[in-house]
Order: structure tokens, then sequence, then C-alpha cells
């Protein structure tokens, strides 16, 4: 079999009108955005009104797109904000951003800056569906790992935080609880799919609900819930952990989205 037959077609990117999960690199803070165009200069970005996860982006901050730009190579994920400025007829806010971080893709679908299209590669899976799979399993994975620092986490917390007793079982319950509460149940979501990504009965790629998975992928950890307690010094050392699995989840739902563009 010919490297051309083992790819799916080939998708030019003004034909990708879904959007994608991007964070912030500041804050973790993720939204939702527009890919509008890709060159060797940068990638365009569009962030309207109409999306539910918004946020205004500032010209100088950097951003995840979590999206893999294939250049010479190798993979761009991240960059700088170069312009931002709002367009009346899109109702949105444009961006341009500078991608200058390289990271190796975890799966074979990516976007290539040179031909500006969607591109995935099947030499070494049989279809879209067991990419859909793969993709799946490690989700559910992450969301478990998240789990697990979620529950070493909260003891640890009790020792170092700045809280009495009586304020840290109250912190645990309305904050940590309810995270974890959260994950759990969005790890549920995940778990519900995997009997169909399997040799049989394979969730058909063209079948998934986006609005859902996006839901069961976004992060349910906001840094700001634990500033007041434990400082800043203390949320970067010990949340970065749990930062870092959100964010593989955010690639693995923008991946998910190209197969499901790809497929229909």
């Amino acid at each position: 079999m010919s490297k051309t037959e083992r790819s799916a077609k080939r998708l030019d990117v003004e034909s990708v009108v879904l959007p994608f999960l991007g964070s912030r690199a500041e804050d973790y803070q993720s939204f939702e955005y527009l890919l509008q165009d890709v060159s060797v200069e940068g990638v365009g970005i569009a962030v309207p009104r109409w999306v539910v996860a918004r946020e205004n982006l500032r010209q100088g901050e950097r951003l995840h797109l979590h999206l893999p730009f294939e250049l010479g190579g190798r993979m761009l994920h991240s960059g700088i904000v170069a312009w931002v400025r709002w367009d009346e007829e899109q109702d949105a806010q444009l961006a341009g951003v500078v991608l200058d971080s390289y990271a190796p893709a975890l799966y074979p679908v990516y976007v290539s800056v040179d031909t500006r299209e969607v591109a995935i590669d099947l030499e070494h899976f049989p279809g879209l569906e067991h990419i859909l799979a793969r993709v799946l399993k490690d989700s559910l994975l992450l969301k478990r790992g998240i789990l697990v620092y979620l529950k070493h986490l909260a003891a640890f917390f009790s020792r170092i935080c700045d809280l009495d007793r009586e304020e840290y079982a109250l912190f645990r319950e309305v904050v940590i609880e309810d995270v974890r509460a959260k994950v759990l149940g969005n790890a549920e979501r995940l778990s519900a799919l995997q009997p169909r990504t399997g040799e049989e009965g394979a969730l058909a790629v063209d079948r998934l609900d986006l609005s859902e998975l996006r839901e069961a992928m976004e992060p349910e950890l906001y840094v700001d819930m634990f500033r007041g307690a434990l400082g800043d010094e203390t949320v970067a050392l010990f949340l970065k952990a749990i930062k870092e699995l959100e964010r593989k989840l955010l690639s693995n739902y923008n991946t998910c989205v190209l197969l499901y563009i790809n497929a229909l």
C-alpha cells in the first residue's frame, strides 16, 4: 500500500468551520476559537461572540492553540499574539499568533503550514475510527490521572494551606470535592464511549457529539479557586501537573474535531 493510499483526504483550512479549544499560557484559561488562516508568518484565529467559551485576547500574551501545525517536519503548538482587532462583519475578535514553540504530535493528525491543509496519516491505523478510539482511550486515562492527583493532593493541601481546620473542611467540600465530582462525571462520560470504539461496533467519527465531548474534556479545575487559600507560588508548584494533563485533553479534543471534519 502506498503512502498516498494510507493517507486520508486532505482538507483546505478554509473548510474547517468548527471551533477548537485553546488556552492562555499565563492562567491556563481555556477558550474557543475558529481557525482563519495559516501561513509561515503565523496563524489567524477568530473568537466569535457566539462561542460558549469566550475570552478577550491581548496582544503580547502567549496562547496554546492545542493543534499541531507542521512546518519543516516539526510541529508548532503555541505562540505570541502579534495583533488583535474586532471585526464587525464576523462579530468576532480576530488575532494573529506567531508560532514559536515546538512539541511532538501525539497523533498523526495535523495542519500543514506549507499546503494550508489538514492532513491525516493512516500508515499505522486502519481508519479514522481507530485513531478516534486511541484518542478517547487516552483521554479517559488522563481524566483518571487527574483524579489520582486530586486524591493525593487534597491531604497535602491540608498541611500547607493557611486555613484553620474548619475553614479547610469547608474549602475541601466546596472546592476540592466539587472539582473531583466534575472530573469523575466527565471520566464516566468518556468511559461510556469506550465499548463503542473497539474492533466491533466502532464509534463512527461522523456521529460524534462534539458539544458533549467538549464538555467532557474541558478543564474542571480553575487556578483562581486555590489562590486565596494556597498562594500563587504553591498553586504554580502543585497544580501545574494537573493543568498539564488538562492541556493534553484540549489537544485530544481538537484532534477529534479534525477527525470529525475529515469524516464528513
